[in-house]
């Protein structure tokens, strides 16, 4: 692990100091309009005065429930001037759940599109909270809780700032470069994005409500439009866009693109291969990153190239990474144990869960250089010193790109609807990638709860990213002899409901499918609706890869966002083949 000196630099620091070399750049653009550097650092301070006159000071929460654009950036900075930690919101996530996340947070000031609002409850400081390690807070994200419950994690300014540096390193980041904003702004990633393009010069790019893209070419022809040459994406997109790249060999990328950074979870060679051999700019990297929400964004950095091996590479300055066993003993190089993150990277622990954070967090354990982080990932040390990502330890996972989830979490919310009375929540594999499914015990067997209906409840009630791709009755949930769920035989269950769809070989029953297979279960009725049933833009593209492959036609994938009940596609299938609204293989 490399040395570094911890200081009082903060993100706004690194901002302000890029202010001084080009404050006349361009340092965001959103739809038509665009800041300088020098016009978003007035912008920013304009709010740091409005928050400090709200009462915000060192060590509180500032909550921003605002939409992505100009203002939620700024509002990051001023957070910062102020010693104050912001608290990202998806607007895309039900009212309640930000409500829920607003009220653990108990923040000084929470932010909105025009104006501040003040809190329901006094503001607390994060450091009575959760004691410092080393520096000012900086942010507060929450990950999904194996009580049933999102915990907030508080990441510190040294740490973020050593990876945001080191990032920009990494990238060979500079002015002429125009960086994507892509991710949920509630996901880590959006603050690499963010940062990185601030701390370097480069201008950020928002993702605004024209960037929607309904297959890799519409995807590349926005990037193009933009003039990007960096474009940072979730591994699980990333992943899929490539395998579609593999489908139209003809396509290539913008010339200006010079690099994708993925990270969220585990990257596909096939896809490596793809995005390479689609590349035109001489000096095409993809760099892959990896790391939790409870150490700072990310910890290493690997560069993955056509053919090469698909690792997490080695960790950044700073920073230790190590397998190690049960009693947090270093393993032998080539074995697989725990991750350990040590060093100046692990967050300052959980919001207000003095035993979780002990559980997690400590300052001694074999091959840890001060203060670590037990992730729960399982990877090994190659012989060239290259690390291997191999999974989970436990029963997190990730989903929808990278999404990091706890089940029970889902489990929990799903056991308030009043026509269950027991259920189980597991992650599979589906065509389009990771995903959860859920197995439920109706109150009423022989009439259980439409999954439609359960969909809408989890929606009122959890992000989007969170509700099961699949809702089966059962009749019980079956336990192993130990008495834990027999999470094989619900899989089981599941791939025999999946692979086996009663067909007669007609195109309904193609259809229906092929809705099982990118979706884990078939639809109820013709009115299902395809993304009402847990679809997303990466289930669509399987979706219509599966129609293809039976069918050999599928509707373009723009018609599927304009009619995607499940009559509405059987239909399209069965018009007249000369239409132009499907397409062959």
């Amino acid at each position: 692990m490399t040395e570094v000196s911890l200081s009082d630099v903060s993100l706004s620091d690194l901002f302000e100091r890029q202010v001084r070399r080009t404050p006349d750049a361009c340092a965001i653009e959103h739809g038509e309009g665009a800041l300088t550097y020098a016009e978003l650092l007035r912008h920013s301070t304009a709010l740091a005065a409005e928050l400090h006159a709200a009462g915000v000071g060192p060590e509180h929460v500032v909550g921003l429930d605002l939409p992505v654009g100009p203002r939620l950036v700024a509002t990051m900075l001023a957070a910062g001037r102020l010693g104050a930690a912001f608290l990202p919101l998806d607007q895309r996530d039900p009212r309640s759940r930000r409500d829920h996340l607003l009220a653990d947070a108990r923040p000084a000031a929470v932010v909105v599109q025009d104006g501040l609002l003040a809190p329901d409850s006094p503001p607390q400081r994060l450091l009575d909270r959760v004691p410092s390690v080393a520096s000012p807070a900086a942010y507060l994200n929450y990950t999904s809780g194996s009580t049933g419950e999102p915990k907030g994690v508080v990441n510190e300014q040294h740490a973020i700032v050593n990876y945001i540096e080191a990032a920009i390193a990494e990238y060979r980041l500079a002015p002429a470069d125009r960086q994507l904003q892509f991710s949920s702004i509630a996901f880590d990633i959006a603050l690499e994005e963010v940062f990185t393009a601030l701390g370097s010069g480069a201008t950020l790019v928002l993702r605004d409500e024209d960037f929607r893209y309904e297959d890799v070419e519409d995807f590349l022809r926005l990037v193009d439009k933009r003039g990007l040459t960096v474009v940072n994406l979730p591994t699980g997109v990333w992943n899929q866009l490539g395998r579609a790249l593999r489908q139209v060999p003809h396509v290539r990328l913008p010339a200006a693109v010079r690099l994708m950074i993925i990270g969220g979870e585990a990257a596909g060679p096939d896809a490596a291969e793809a995005w390479h051999a689609a590349a035109v700019h001489p000096e095409f990297r993809i760099v892959n990153t990896y790391g939790p929400t409870e150490a700072a964004v990310a910890v290493s950095f690997a560069e993955l190239t056509a053919g090469g091996p698909v690792t997490i590479g080695r960790p950044i300055r700073g920073v230790g990474l190590v397998a190690v066993d049960a009693d947090l003993r270093t393993v032998p190089d080539g074995e697989i144990g725990e991750l350990l993150i040590s060093g100046i990277a692990p967050a300052r622990g959980y919001l207000d869960r003095p035993d979780e954070t002990a559980a997690r967090f400590g300052t001694t354990a074999d091959g840890a250089e001060g203060r670590w982080f037990r992730t729960g990932d399982l990877g090994r040390v190659r012989p060239d010193g290259l690390i291997e990502f191999r999974g989970r330890a436990d029963d997190q996972v990730k989903v929808r790109g990278g999404f990091r989830v706890e089940p029970g979490e889902v489990g929990n919310a799903l056991l308030t609807h009043p026509g269950l009375v027991e259920v189980a929540v597991l992650p599979v594999d589906l065509g389009a990638g990771r995903a959860l499914a859920a197995f439920v015990v109706a109150v009423d067997a022989a009439a259980p709860p439409r999954a439609a209906d359960l969909r809408d409840h989890l929606a009122a009630r959890l992000p989007d990213y969170m509700v099961p791709a699949s809702f089966t009755p059962v009749a019980a949930i079956p336990l192993t002899d130990r008495g834990k769920v027999d999470a094989a035989v619900l899989r089981a269950l599941l791939s025999e409901v999946r692979s086996h769809p009663e067909s007669s070989g007609s195109v309904a029953d193609a259809v229906r499918e092929s809705w099982a297979a990118a979706l884990g279960g078939e639809p109820e009725d013709e009115s299902a609706d395809f993304f009402d049933d847990g679809g997303d833009s990466i289930a669509a593209v399987e979706f219509l890869g599966q129609l293809r492959s039976r069918l050999g036609q599928a509707p373009p994938l723009r018609e599927l966002y304009r009619a995607p009940r499940f009559g509405d596609v059987v239909r399209q299938l069965t018009q007249d083949p000369t239409d132009s609204s499907v397409t062959a293989v």
